[in-house]
């Protein structure tokens, strides 16, 4: 499966954790794009990422190696979302995204938004938390015992199954409320299906 890895330039995970799971999920043909300021946490990983993306403003004093696309810093999108839209184009399985939370709350809640809406397999993955959002079928492994909240975004989201949760749902609409909060997952495969709609699925890894 071919991944795109994008480095954020907020995160509230050690660094040291982004690069062992960098390492440990990583294939050979797999890309690495770094939304600005990202890329000063990439190369502090000893990574040189294949692109560097954005308006650079936080980039000025550095000598930034490997390919750019500058942007102007006025513009209709984030940092992150045209990382995202340049992803695209290279057809990835899954986008994994490193340090989307944190930092500025309204960027982090954009962040979020725009994962909800992604046509692409995302995953914003943190120490203590995973967010995905589903494109029809996700499957959820080895994560049994953890926390996980079903949240529609944008509307009712039409859930097909979820299963291998503490509570089940089958054909049923999920509205966007707090009924998804904390769920429970008890199997090491569980499973979330919808029909349409947009859902974003929060796992709260267990201590």
């Amino acid at each position: 499966m071919k991944k795109v890895y994008i480095f954020l330039s907020s995160g509230i995970s050690p660094a040291a954790f982004y690069l062992a799971h960098y390492r440990e999920s990583r294939n050979e043909g797999d890309l690495v794009i770094c939304a600005d300021g990202g890329y000063r946490i990439a190369r502090g990983l000893g990574l040189f990422p294949d692109l560097v993306i954005g308006d650079l403003d936080s980039l000025e004093r550095d000598k930034v190696e490997g390919e750019v696309l500058k942007y102007p810093a006025e513009k209709d999108f984030s940092d992150f979302e045209l990382a995202l839209l340049k992803a695209g184009e290279f057809l990835p399985d899954s986008v994994i995204v490193y340090g989307a939370l944190g930092g500025r709350k309204d960027h982090e809640i954009t962040n979020i938004l725009v994962l909800a809406f992604s046509l692409i397999p995302l995953v914003f993955i943190e120490e203590e938390v995973e967010i995905f959002n589903v494109i029809h079928t996700l499957r959820l492994e080895g994560k049994k015992g953890s926390i996980c909240s079903l949240l529609p975004f944008g509307g009712p989201c039409f859930v097909e199954e979820v299963r291998g949760f503490r509570y089940p749902l089958r054909q049923e609409e999920l509205l966007p409320s707090s009924r998804g909060l904390s769920n429970i997952i008890l199997e090491n495969e569980a499973q979330v299906s919808i029909k349409r709609g947009n859902l974003v699925v929060v796992v709260v890894k267990k201590g």
